[in-house]
């Protein structure tokens, strides 16, 4: 599985730089650059003191499912690269956020 490192501060799954969840899904089925990507799990964090299971420790490994059908480490609808970086810091809602690890793989 993938090291996934997450910018989006203000995301309920975001601890430490790190997600919480175990999968997270990728968007931008048709995208070709990675502003035309987004983390399709975000959800906004309301204030500081929420998480989304505050009993959990941050995930350093994530599965990670990707309709980014033109990125090369897109395999099966599932990523294949070491290592993810989700960005969007400030990001009130998933658009705003991308995949910055997409490389086109356009044919």
């Amino acid at each position: 599985m993938p090291i996934l490192d997450c910018s989006v501060k203000n995301c309920i799954h975001n601890m430490e730089s790190r997600c919480q969840l175990e999968q997270i899904k990728v968007e931008g089925s048709s995208a070709t650059n990675s502003d035309a990507t987004a983390c399709g799990s975000f959800q906004l964090r309301r204030n500081e003191a929420s998480y989304s299971n505050s009993s959990h420790l941050p995930n350093p490994e994530n599965d990670v499912k990707c309709a980014a059908e033109n990125c090369c480490f897109n395999e099966n609808l599932k990523c294949h690269a070491d290592h993810i970086d989700i960005a969007g810091n400030g990001a009130c809602d998933c658009g705003e956020t991308l995949c910055q690890s997409f490389r086109c793989d356009c044919k």
